[in-house]
C-alpha cells in the first residue's frame, strides 16, 4: 500500500490526468444513459394507456367473431377478409366485387352495426375498411366511434 501511495505522490501529473479522464468517462456514461432514457419509449407501458380498461369486462371472443363472419355470408359480392380486435378498436376488412355499388356497402354497414349489442357499441370503436377486387379502385374507410357523452352515431362516417 505504501508503495502505491509513493507512486501516486511521485507521478502527480499522471494521477491528476487519469482522475480527470475517469471522472469525465463516468459523467459521459451517466449523460448517455439519461439521453437514451429520454429518447427511447417505455416499452413496458401499454401503447393504449388506460383506454383498454373500458373493454376489459366485454372482450370480443372467437365465438363473437364467428357470428360476425356469419353475417357477411349473406352477401354475395362482399367477402370478409379479416376481423381484428385491438384494445377498444375493432378492425373489419372486407373486399367487394368491383361491380358492387357503394350504396349497397353503406347499407350493409348500417346492418353490420345492428349486429353489435349496446354494450359493445358503447365501448368499442369500429373501423370498416372496404377494398375492391379491382386494383384501380381506392379503398374506403368507415368509422363508428363509441358512445361519447351519451350520444352515438347510428351509422359509419365515410
Amino acid at each position: 500500500m505504501k508503495n502505491f501511495l509513493d507512486k501516486i505522490k511521485n507521478n502527480k501529473k499522471k494521477t491528476i490526468f487519469i482522475s480527470i479522464v475517469l471522472v469525465a468517462f463516468i459523467l459521459f456514461i451517466v449523460f448517455l444513459i439519461a439521453i437514451i432514457n429520454f429518447l427511447m419509449p417505455n416499452t413496458k407501458a401499454s401503447v393504449y394507456g388506460d383506454r383498454c380498461e373500458v373493454t376489459k369486462d366485454y372482450p370480443i371472443k372467437d365465438e363473437r367473431k364467428n357470428s360476425l363472419k356469419d353475417f357477411f355470408k349473406e352477401y354475395d359480392k362482399i367477402k370478409l377478409v379479416d376481423i381484428d380486435v385491438k384494445c377498444n378498436l375493432i378492425d373489419i376488412v372486407i373486399e367487394v366485387d368491383e361491380k358492387e355499388n357503394f350504396k349497397n356497402v353503406k347499407a350493409m354497414g348500417k346492418k353490420l352495426l345492428e349486429q353489435f349489442d349496446k354494450e359493445e357499441l358503447e365501448r368499442y370503436d369500429i373501423e370498416l375498411l372496404v377494398k375492391s377486387t379491382d386494383e384501380k379502385s381506392d379503398a374506403q374507410i368507415g368509422t363508428h366511434h363509441k358512445m361519447i357523452d351519451g350520444k352515438m352515431n347510428n351509422d359509419f362516417v365515410w
